[in-house]
């Protein structure tokens, strides 16, 4: 089963609870959890960070991969403002967007990181396994951190699931 965003307006209450609900179904799965931050993109808007995040990067990684069976990509991104925005000292007009990423993938983290590195220009980039921290059901709260000035393009996700068949006898 596929489980992506649907792109109907949200309320904030809304946007929240899909964000905590696709985070639990990525960690619920059977492969390593990165942690990634993306500073220094070069983006100036969500929309525009979300374009190159989902269009450029995910899509061009599904590409290459496409048709090989054991290699898992699913993720759920976050984008957010500098902290000056959400505290409103800043607009958040022409200001340096940024991103966390939680990918669950098969690949090893210096190709994903090679990935990042060509969709960016000189990006600063940060990865950490969080497969085995035991904070990591916490992690959803830094995730939502910005809520107050969250949209229907400041997150995304595409987790592809096993489903489960019961056996009966």
């Amino acid at each position: 089963m596929l489980l992506k965003k649907n792109e109907v307006p949200k309320t904030t209450k809304m946007i929240v609870d899909d964000i905590r609900y696709s985070f639990h179904k990525l960690i619920q799965q059977n492969n390593p959890i990165l942690s990634i931050t993306i500073n220094d993109t070069g983006c100036k808007t969500k929309e525009e960070l979300r374009f190159h995040i989902t269009n450029k990067l995910f899509n061009k990684i599904r590409k290459d991969f496409n048709g090989t069976f054991e290699t898992t990509l699913n993720y759920l991104f976050v984008i957010e403002y500098p902290t000056k925005v959400s505290m409103g000292n800043q607009i958040p007009n022409n200001c340096d967007v940024h991103a966390h990423i939680i990918l669950e993938t098969t690949l090893p983290t210096k190709q994903i990181e090679d990935y990042i590195q060509t969709t960016f220009k000189n990006p600063n980039i940060y990865i950490e396994d969080i497969t085995k921290r035991n904070d990591k059901l916490n992690y959803v709260n830094y995730l939502i951190k910005q809520k107050d000035i969250f949209n229907i393009d400041s997150y995304n996700y595409k987790i592809k699931t096993s489903k489960w068949k019961l056996k009966t006898t």
